[in-house]
Parts: C-alpha cells; sequence; structure tokens
C-alpha cells in the first residue's frame, strides 16, 4: 500500500511540476499548446513504463513472498526431523543418566541412614 501511494504522490507531483513550469515560462499560447502536446505523449509513455514497472515489481514481490513461505516451511519441516532424530539419539543417554541419579540419590540415603546413628548429636 505504501509503494502504491509513492508511485500516485511521484506521479501527481511530476505532473503539477511540468504543468507548472510550463504554464510559467514566458511563451505565446500558440507554443505553449505545441509544448503541451508535446509532454504529453511523453508524460503518456512515462506513464506506462512506470506502470509496467510497477506490475513488474507487484510480480517479484508475490514470487518472492511465496518462495519465502516454502523456504520457511521446508526448513521448520527439516528442524523437526532433526529435533526428532535427536530425541531418538540421546534417550539411551538419558534413561542411563536416570538410572545412574537413581542409584546416586539411593547411595545418599543409604549414607545418611548410615551416619545417623543412635548417641549421635543430630538425633537428639
Amino acid at each position: 500500500m505504501k509503494v502504491k501511494s509513492l508511485m500516485y504522490g511521484l506521479i501527481v507531483g511530476g505532473i503539477v511540476a511540468g504543468a507548472g513550469s510550463l504554464l510559467s515560462a514566458p511563451s505565446s499560447g500558440k507554443e505553449l499548446r505545441g509544448k503541451l502536446k508535446d509532454k504529453q505523449n511523453d508524460w503518456k509513455l512515462t506513464l506506462e513504463d512506470l506502470k509496467e514497472r510497477a506490475n513488474e515489481l507487484k510480480e517479484s514481490i508475490g514470487t518472492l513472498s511465496q518462495e519465502s513461505k516454502e523456504t520457511v516451511l521446508q526448513l521448520s519441516k527439516d528442524l523437526q526431523a532433526s529435533i526428532k532424530e535427536w530425541q531418538i539419539s540421546t534417550a539411551p543417554n538419558n534413561e542411563r543418566l536416570q538410572k545412574e541419579i537413581e542409584t546416586v540419590r539411593q547411595t545418599i540415603e543409604d549414607l545418611e541412614k548410615s551416619i545417623d546413628l543412635p548417641g549421635s548429636s543430630q538425633s537428639k
């Protein structure tokens, strides 16, 4: 929407500036009409060129948007697959670590029980 507004602003500004400069130039009515007709063709060609370029820009943006969307979608799928592979590859290590943690916890509990002898300062 901003590009469209900018294009319209440039076109209208150019037309107003061109008309203002032609009308303020010291020349006869006949010369002025001749200049206006000459410039009219130039402006038509310029406007057609601008319109064509705007359409090309719009198509390019649409294509880029679609390609970006497809790339992001593919990247997302690849990332999900990589995460699943990582989870599968680390599952055995996770299980082993859980067993070791449980063993360490049990050992700590056993040590606490053996240290907690009757007559010790902690049991009072």
